[in-house]
């Protein structure tokens, strides 16, 4: 299916990417910058290679107004980044400004979109009134669900209200995507989705930039000593992660390991309160020497990180998915994790790393001294731990998505479907 198009070419589609409060060229693990904005960009940047227009629209970031990241893809930055983290709750004020100023950038440059894909409740509302005025199929990805988050994760309860929009959104949009089937399930249990309204396509990895390395090698580089029993955390410090959990298992595994060296990328600073928090739990557990808060990562400057590792502690209490699993095992290092997200799917045990049946702090523990009472030379190779995540190039990704939006313009009539009433517009619909 082809299209005419206000670029003066002939494109495949013409694609409007919401991703409001993340930016996809924010910086990695902050609070609001994960593995959603990695999938973005991706996503992103390989439609423009299969010849797609893709305008990505965010709020976050201080970015120009119009920046081209890769050919046929463009960033555009709305505005608003200041009230951003109060739309959460204070949606009313916000999300119909921020629709309007892309209503205004659409119309002065002449552009109209065949698909409107929306990452996050936030961008799906506004996703919603595009679906509405533009009659364009709108997909929707939630990336995390508030009903789930709050019946598995202790700390600040998602509000209502983004429970109330997710609801309303899995039965509006005219597809959400998920990427793993317990996230489908997931969707169906707590937000009345259909089940013909919903695609799996699991998230990629980037199998050019993430490759095994040599370990002594990276190790040098990082200024890690070569025998050191090294175990990596990468995310964000969000209390669902796991991440104190994780370090209390490195003091139950100090003495069974005293060359145990944890390296924990991300967070939002040496400053910030979730990281004083996690420096203060190590240090009162008499790992300060043993326990390296690197700070933020750009993520083409990870794979060393990666491949200096003996594993990667995945420890979450909930995930969509899980980026990070793929990246270490396209770099042929194990992963221990809980059996979140499409882990389970992915991790094989024993073959590419440990499933712990709990997030408590002993089966953490447990899993990690699995592989590293291994000696190195019966553990599973690099070459055959990164043919797991060979099948999961984003390039596959792309093409399945591409797949869902040709389907949906296929049986999409605008004439004889009505637009569907932006929340906003009207009040929540029952």
């Amino acid at each position: 299916m082809t299209h005419s198009n206000p670029y003066g070419s002939t494109a495949s589609l013409r694609i409007a990417m919401l991703s409001l409060h993340s930016s996809p060229i924010g910086p990695l693990g902050t609070s609001d910058t994960g593995g959603m904005s990695v999938y973005v960009r991706e996503l992103s940047r390989w439609l423009g290679a299969a010849g797609h227009k893709i305008d990505i629209f965010t709020c976050a970031g201080g970015a120009a107004p119009e920046t081209r990241l890769y050919p046929n893809v463009r960033l555009i930055h709305l505005g608003h980044g200041s009230d951003i983290k109060a739309a959460r709750e204070n949606w009313p004020e916000f999300l119909p400004d921020v629709f309007k100023v892309l209503e205004a950038y659409a119309r002065s440059r002449h552009r109209e979109y065949d698909i409107i894909h929306s990452h996050y409740w936030l961008s799906g509302v506004v996703g919603a009134m595009a679906q509405a005025r533009w009659r364009r199929p709108h997909v929707t990805m939630f990336h995390t669900l508030g009903a789930v988050k709050n019946r598995t994760c202790a700390g600040e309860a998602e509000s209502q209200l983004r429970i109330a929009h997710e609801r309303w959104l899995a039965m509006s949009a005219d597809r959400v995507v998920v990427a793993a089937p317990r996230e489908m399930d997931n969707l169906i249990r707590f937000s009345h989705a259909r089940r013909t309204h919903v695609s799996v396509v699991p998230c990629g990895v980037n199998l050019e930039l993430f490759r095994p390395a040599d370990r002594i090698a990276s190790r040098r580089h990082l200024e890690i000593a070569p025998d050191s029993d090294v175990v990596l955390y990468v995310g964000r410090f969000a209390p669902l992660k796991g991440l104190d959990r994780l370090i209390r298992a490195a003091g139950q595994l100090r003495s069974r390991f005293p060359k145990l060296h944890l390296l924990i990328i991300g967070g939002d600073g040496p400053q910030a309160p979730s990281s004083l928090n996690l420096i203060a739990l190590a240090a009162q557990l008499g790992l300060a020497d043993a326990v390296r808060f690197v700070g933020r990562v750009e993520q083409q400057d990870l794979p060393p990180y990666y491949s200096a590792a003996d594993l990667l502690a995945f420890p979450s209490d909930y995930e969509s998915f899980g980026l990070v699993v793929l990246e270490a095992l396209a770099c042929g290092i194990p992963v221990v994790a809980t059996p979140v997200g499409a882990v389970e799917s992915i991790i094989q045990d024993g073959v590419n790393g440990i499933l712990i049946g709990s997030a408590d702090d002993g089966a953490v523990a447990e899993g990690i001294a699995r592989i590293l009472a291994q000696p190195p030379e019966r553990r599973p190779g690099n070459r055959q731990i990164r043919a797991t995540a060979e099948a999961y190039g984003w390039q596959r990704v792309a093409a399945a998505v591409g797949d869902i939006y040709e389907s949906l313009l296929e049986a999409h009539d605008p004439a004889q479907n009505p637009p569907v009433m932006a929340p906003c517009a009207g009040g929540l619909p029952n």
